[in-house]
């Protein structure tokens, strides 16, 4: 995942407070429950130190946004110096409600949740309508692009052809039109081809999920391959066909979704284990830190499970530096504690790291661990 994304929050020179706060809306007193939930969070960060007008901003956000929505999920927000610096809506909500007044924002949870969903192009179709839709890679249930598609038909079209004295006619004849329907609908998934393709450059789409007309699709899966298209085309069932046939299509593509989202999480943890026989990844805290220091991850690993997290060091000046203890630090007088997944998350982010959440079968698990950039030097026997 890229982390290019939480760099604002970084800029910042201020103690930020960070705040990750259940707001599901499945009751009628949802409100108010959200309303005492911030009461105690926000006099948590007064007694540590935050200043009103932050504190102001932050529950002016609570409970808006896409966070207004009904059901189940949480919100993260963070804020500095009266300024609201990042607001995201989670796709469940947190464990438990939590704050923090530090000098670096807590932006592990929206990092996890973010990781949980990529962004994918919706197709529903039929030989002459489709309907294209683009979302992108946050638990936002609405798309960023949806559009209709309607392609040419044969109403009005004489298919089987007017012979004249001594011409053959109709369909063992040879004339003109004769396969003029197949045409139509490989003209049609061409055009739609290319909105598709449109709503994949939208949100930098990793996979097409598709429901509707079985030889319709396999038209479409031609015309992708054609403009380049090499992401993943997952066939699912639904489609066109009124409100059930779309509400089974929109059910089945999150199956898939989810399913592609643990298969792509798999198949980065296979990466590191094969990188860390070829010396170029490293596992645990330990061995990440000075690599996180010197810029030379290239991607971070960290889990979701935070029981028990220790604090780790972390520089005012130096913002990709990390260490366990402050004497490890260009500048110990710069130094301050903070959790460590939030340091490491901070290095990641102004090093231009990508990150992967650490799972164990499949289930988010503690540790944490790094894929360099190069391999690391061994030590001269």
């Amino acid at each position: 995942m890229d982390l290019g994304f939480l760099r604002p929050l970084y800029d910042n020179d201020a103690p930020v407070a960070s705040v990750h706060l259940d707001t599901s809306r499945d009751t009628i007193d949802a409100d108010k429950r959200i309303e005492l939930r911030w009461r105690h969070l926000r006099e948590e960060l007064s007694a540590r130190g935050a200043d009103e007008a932050t504190l102001d901003v932050l529950g002016e956000a609570v409970g808006e946004g896409s966070s207004r929505a009904f059901g189940d999920h949480g919100q993260a927000l963070f804020a500095s110096q009266g300024r609201l610096l990042g607001e995201f809506t989670l796709s469940e909500p947190p464990s438990q409600d939590r704050a923090l007044w530090a000098p670096v924002p807590d932006a592990l949870p929206v990092v996890v949740d973010r990781g949980r969903h990529l962004p994918y192009v919706l197709v529903a179709l039929d030989r002459v309508k489709a309907k294209v839709y683009a979302y992108a890679g946050d638990p936002d249930p609405k798309p960023v692009l949806e559009k209709a598609f309607t392609g040419a038909d044969l109403h009005n079209i004489d298919t089987m052809g007017r012979g004249g004295p001594g011409s053959l006619g109709g369909y063992n004849g040879d004339y003109v039109r004769k396969h003029y329907h197949l045409e139509t609908w490989r003209e049609n998934t061409a055009r739609l081809a290319e909105m598709v393709r449109e709503a994949v450059a939208e949100v930098d789409a990793r996979i097409i999920i598709v429901g509707g007309d079985d030889e319709a699709i396999s038209y479409l899966r031609d015309n992708i391959h054609e403009r380049r298209l090499s992401i993943p085309i997952q066939v699912v069932p639904g489609g066109r066909g009124g409100p059930d046939a779309e509400q089974r299509l929109h059910q089945a593509a999150a199956e898939a979704l989810r399913d592609f989202v643990v298969e792509s999480q798999k198949g980065a943890l296979e990466e590191f284990e094969q990188k860390l026989a070829q010396d170029q990844a490293v596992r645990g805290t330990e061995p990440t830190l000075p690599m996180l220091s010197e810029a030379r991850v290239r991607t971070l690993l960290l889990g979701a499970e935070r029981d028990g997290e220790p604090d780790l060091w972390g520089s005012l000046t130096a913002p990709i530096l990390v260490a366990a203890k402050p004497d490890r630090l260009d500048d110990p007088a710069a130094a301050f504690r903070a959790p460590a997944s939030a340091l490491m998350l901070r290095s990641a982010v102004m090093s231009d790291a990508g990150f992967v959440e650490v799972l164990e079968g499949g289930e988010p698990a503690a540790g944490s661990g790094a894929i360099l950039r190069f391999p690391r030097q061994r030590p001269e026997s």
